[in-house]
């Protein structure tokens, strides 16, 4: 029996956000800019190296968590699309440990970076889901790390490439979760790189011999020479 593709899933972190930077030594900093930071010249150009690196591979859907470095990662790499790609705003890939006292924005900012923005259907984007905070256990995380997986699952069952664009902490709970870890408390973590791709193929259960879930790579860099 052929192998038979259901899902392939390409989950990638945000570019170098100014946070990451250190916020170029800045302490006056608004609460917007220290929790919600946009991305760096040099993470804009991650974010498009990524893009031209996948620029054949065309993609059937792109998420991104609410968080502008995400929007705006997944904006640079739609735009080497062959086609033109709605961002599916999804809440629930917010990063862990958010500022309690953060708003978010509202869609109208994401799209000034990306003018086909619209939430996630069916996701919940009431003021208590737009953000996530300190206080989230571990369990709580995971329960949003299911949600996302069984979002997708129960959407795309046809082979379709679908990109999430999100942030380290919670990519580690969603491959945490992917695996059947969600339950543990691993005593091991994945350190991602700015803009890598962790990609994961769902198959048809029974028609791969290496199993139903594979792991194409984990925080795979490929695309940095590419980088100008």
């Amino acid at each position: 029996m052929e192998p038979i593709t259901e899902l392939d899933l390409y989950i990638i972190r945000h570019g170098e956000s100014l946070g990451n930077a250190g916020y170029g030594g800045r302490t006056d900093l608004t609460l917007k800019e220290s929790t919600d930071p946009v991305l760096t010249e040099k993470g804009i150009r991650q974010a498009d190296a990524a893009g031209r690196f996948f620029n054949n591979t065309q993609f059937d859907a792109f998420y991104s968590s609410a968080m502008l470095r995400a929007a705006q990662t997944a904006t640079e790499i739609i735009k080497h699309q062959p086609e033109s790609r709605t961002l599916n705003v999804m809440p629930e890939l917010c990063e862990v440990g958010v500022n309690p006292e953060y708003k978010g924005v509202e869609i109208d900012e994401i799209r000034q970076f990306c003018p086909d923005s619209v939430y996630a259907e069916n996701c919940d984007v009431s003021e208590t889901r737009m953000r996530y905070d300190t206080h989230e256990t571990n369990g709580k995380v995971n329960e949003r790390a299911r949600f996302v997986i069984d979002y997708l699952r129960s959407r795309y069952k046809n082979g379709e490439k679908v990109v999430l664009v999100s942030h380290a902490a919670f990519i580690t709970n969603l491959i945490f979760t992917i695996m059947g870890l969600d339950k543990t408390e691993p005593e091991f973590d994945i350190d991602y790189n700015n803009t890598s791709v962790t990609r994961v193929t769902y198959y048809k259960p029974g028609t791969y011999k290496w199993g139903d879930t594979v792991f194409r790579c984990i925080n795979d860099t490929s695309h940095y020479l590419l980088i100008k």
